[in-house]
């Protein structure tokens, strides 16, 4: 794995302040293997001089391409890519340009600073090439971690993040109430459908086999192992081209892969206090309940979902109504009932399928997890003997979840 980047000062230098100029920059991995399947993450220390001669760094992450054409093609690279410059570059402005007409200033506050972006050296070239990268203030310098995957977010945590999903999707949604047009030429055309589980036939097969070989064993569960297996041939045969149709009431700037290493918290005295969300290779505009409910059972502390579920989707929808109100948006149709019945939809529709095929991903044992060179399309979905206890635990809960409220 290549630890640089080539022209690294052409990449940092629209982000340096009057003054200050490039000298040298250094490299490090960021992440172990298991922590991040669709790109290469960097640590990269910036050596600058200012004004007045003196040296200081700049912490910096910088996401690259992931390293074989067999994970370029999952993630649908060439597109996905772009897309997570122009989240920086021109969605976000937009978004906190909107919140500011309205009387809301940097509403848009859970984004990691954008440093620089390309997708190749060559300035005249927008495709996607091995040179292509996206450069982001280091949050882990300042203060921000990610939880532990096999264990999740606490209650407080997760509150805290369905605040800040609640923002993003509530005030795009008001921005396509309040200037549909504008929204049409502006926000909707970054969010066309550019991923999806679309895989091949031995995949598929893999991933069935090993939710089965994980509840073979649990008796109480087996009655829930063809909806199961239904659900995971139904979002791994969703195609770019052709996805499932869904009302437009709910369709928003959707995260789509909103899980416990996808955004970073800082913790003080037990709180947290601020939040930022990272990877948006695979945004969409479409409903927002497949980024409520991929978060909450994927990524929450079981007893807090055991204990809390129903006050999250209380809580999380009173949050995003809240949001349009501050826009002046009617909500007389995003009614809780409304909301509930979205989530009833989605989860039957597509989500249940999301949530157990990444759940061996999520847990996998980092023993056991391989670089990403070394990855096979086979790797993509973890046997069971790969991953966390946590994970059949969660599993059981929500197929138990699911079938409680009706929705398998």
């Amino acid at each position: 794995m290549a630890l640089e980047i080539k022209d690294f000062e052409s990449l940092i230098e629209p982000s340096l302040k009057p003054g200050q100029k490039f000298l040298w920059c250094e490299c490090k991995r960021l992440l172990s293997p298991g922590e991040n399947y669709g790109s290469i993450m960097l640590q990269v220390e910036a050596r600058v001089s200012n004004q007045s001669g003196a040296n200081e760094i700049i912490h910096c992450v910088a996401k690259t391409c992931p390293p074989t054409d067999m994970i370029k093609e999952i993630f649908n690279t060439k597109v996905t890519f772009k897309r997570e410059i122009e989240v920086y570059k021109t969605l976000v402005p937009s978004l906190n340009e909107f919140g500011k007409e309205n009387g809301l200033d940097n509403v848009m506050n859970f984004f990691a600073t954008f440093l620089g972006g390309r997708v190749s050296l060559n300035p005249n070239s927008d495709v996607v090439d091995d040179d292509a990268v996206l450069l982001l203030e280091n949050l882990k310098v300042k203060g921000y971690d990610t939880v532990d995957r096999f264990t999740g977010f606490n209650l407080d945590c997760a509150k805290f993040l369905l605040n800040d999903l609640a923002t993003l999707h509530g005030v795009t949604l008001a921005y396509r109430l309040k200037k549909p047009e504008e929204f049409a030429k502006k926000i909707r055309p970054h969010l066309k459908k550019a991923f999806s589980f679309n895989v091949s036939d031995d995949l598929q097969v893999n991933a069935v086999k090993g939710l089965e070989a994980m509840l073979v064993g649990e008796s109480e569960f087996s009655a829930y192992i063809p909806k199961a297996v239904e659900a995971i041939m139904k979002v791994t045969s969703i195609s770019i081209e052709d996805p499932p149709k869904e009302r437009e009431l709910f369709a928003t700037f959707t995260h789509n892969d909103f899980w416990v290493n996808n955004t970073m918290l800082r913790i003080e005295e037990g709180k947290p206090v601020s939040n930022r969300m990272v990877d948006f290779q695979v945004i969409e505009y479409r409903s927002l309940a497949h980024d409520v409910l991929f978060f909450l059972y994927s990524s929450v502390e079981l007893s807090v979902l055991e204990n809390h579920l129903d006050d999250l989707f209380q809580y999380y929808y009173d949050q995003f109504v809240g949001i349009l109100k501050k826009f002046n948006c009617d909500v007389s149709e995003f009614t809780f009932e409304n909301y509930m019945q979205e989530c009833k939809n989605i989860a039957i529709q597509e989500e249940l399928g999301h949530i157990l095929i990444m759940f061996p991903g999520i847990m996998t044992l980092k023993e056991k997890a391989k670089e990403l060179s070394d990855i096979k399309e086979s790797d993509m979905v973890a046997e069971s003997t790969s991953v966390h206890e946590n994970c059949l635990r969660k599993m059981k809960f929500t197929l138990s979840d699911f079938a409680k409220r009706g929705w398998l």
